[in-house]
């Protein structure tokens, strides 16, 4: 098995019949390697080298790569939170399998959602890459929420600024300038701005930056995450609401949950805030 420990990582984690051949590991050997778990059958004549994440496994058996909001999630790039696995694969290809079953064909009513690409991903690509994974996700989410990862991929990657404006992003319009730190951020913006007096990303003195400013005087912080992460974090959320309190800002906190799923609430509340005139109040200095 000197061989398979010598394969050129370069080939990539999901590797041909033909491929191990002309690198000396035959038939036997790879029902060897089967049988110790050293290697995984993917689909016919195709197998994956072991520690591959099994979203990627799952693509390839399916005859494709990880694209839309499974690849920016893999990235680190925020996304909705789609369940459905993601794969694009070329606009020629046929006999999809099932991602579980490669003995089995791919269903209509799977928990994949296909995207039929007009160029073949590059030979030995696992996952699409940020720019083509938005161009799936484009014609995938409701145009807010591909928005929303759009400006965080610009926030998380901002050198592909050109690549995405090339590729016909509409980056720097509507502010989708990587400027949000996170999604639920880029909502509230899309949501609300138009209407409001308000920027992002505010440095406040003594207290540091906030998410939002409308005004002068009226703070909303939003929490990105769809849980909270510590009790640290809840202690440290509430200490700089009453510092702001004290220098004279009037404060409105949300969570993922009531941006996603409880808009309305999250609307009223700040219009009520503007209407009392909280937005105008002129903070301590």
């Amino acid at each position: 098995m000197d061989a398979w420990k010598h394969l050129d990582p370069a080939l990539g984690g999901i590797l041909s019949t033909s491929t191990l051949a002309e690198h000396g590991i035959g038939q036997s050997a790879i029902r060897r390697l089967l049988r110790d778990g050293t290697l995984v059958r993917v689909r016919q004549g195709w197998y994956a080298r072991p520690g591959l994440a099994d979203t990627v496994v799952r693509a390839a058996r399916v005859g494709g790569v990880l694209t839309c909001s499974t690849a920016l999630d893999s990235a680190g790039i925020w996304t909705i939170g789609d369940r459905r696995l993601h794969v694009g694969v070329p606009s020629t290809a046929s006999r999809l399998r099932s991602a579980d079953d490669s003995s089995r064909r791919l269903g209509p009513r799977s928990d994949v959602r296909v995207h039929w690409l007009a160029r073949a991903p590059e030979p030995g690509a696992l996952i699409a890459d940020p720019v083509s994974a938005l161009t799936s996700l484009r014609s995938c989410a409701p145009t807010e929420l591909y928005l929303a990862s759009l400006d965080a991929a610009l926030h998380t990657a901002p050198e592909l600024w050109h690549e995405l404006e090339l590729a016909g992003h509409p980056v720097g319009r509507r502010g989708i300038d990587g400027t949000c730190e996170s999604g639920i951020e880029t909502l509230f913006w899309l949501r609300l701005s138009h209407r409001l007096p308000m920027r992002r990303q505010v440095q406040l003195p003594g207290v540091g930056r906030v998410d939002m400013l409308i005004g002068t005087a009226l703070v909303v912080e939003l929490d990105g995450r769809a849980f909270h992460d510590t009790a640290s974090t809840f202690e440290e959320d509430r200490r700089r609401d009453a510092l702001l309190s004290t220098l004279g800002y009037r404060v409105l906190r949300f969570s993922f949950r009531q941006v996603m799923h409880d808009w309305p609430s999250v609307e009223a509340a700040v219009l009520a805030a503007v209407a009392r005139g909280d937005d105008s109040r002129v903070p301590r200095r």
